[in-house]
């Protein structure tokens, strides 16, 4: 497994879209397709947030997951957010999952980041796992 940034795999967008308007789409009812590739399209960043990382086994995505200023509009005085962790259905329960926050973490210390906020409506043990 590699794990890259979104902004050098820019092809892979649609896809991830897809994924999180199938995924989340019924937490903001009122966004279209379209409104959720211009937010994944706004993470192509490498060194400043939001950033996306993509995983990839071979040529097939496989999972991807982002670093973003803000990621529950109740709570705005609450940054920076890990968010977005999504892996493939038939790459799932295989350290995937692990990998991607793994490198997330990594990626949020050389920005500076000491700490994260996270929410998940049905993750909650995956995260205690890790920490």
């Amino acid at each position: 497994m590699k794990i890259s940034y979104l902004a050098d795999h820019q092809s892979v967008i649609p896809t991830v879209s897809d994924w999180f308007y199938r995924e989340w789409g019924y937490l903001h009812p009122e966004r279209i397709k379209q409104d959720v590739f211009r937010l994944i399209s706004e993470r192509t960043n490498k060194n400043k947030i939001p950033v996306a990382l993509v995983a990839f086994e071979g040529k097939e995505l496989i999972g991807t997951i982002c670093l973003k200023v803000n990621d529950m509009e109740t709570r705005p005085e609450l940054t920076p957010w890990l968010t977005g962790l999504y892996v493939k259905e038939s790459w799932r329960k295989r350290g995937v999952g692990s990998a991607l926050v793994n490198a997330t973490e990594k990626k949020a210390l050389e920005l500076g980041l000491n700490h994260l906020f996270l929410y998940t409506p049905e993750s909650e043990n995956f995260y205690t796992k890790l920490g």
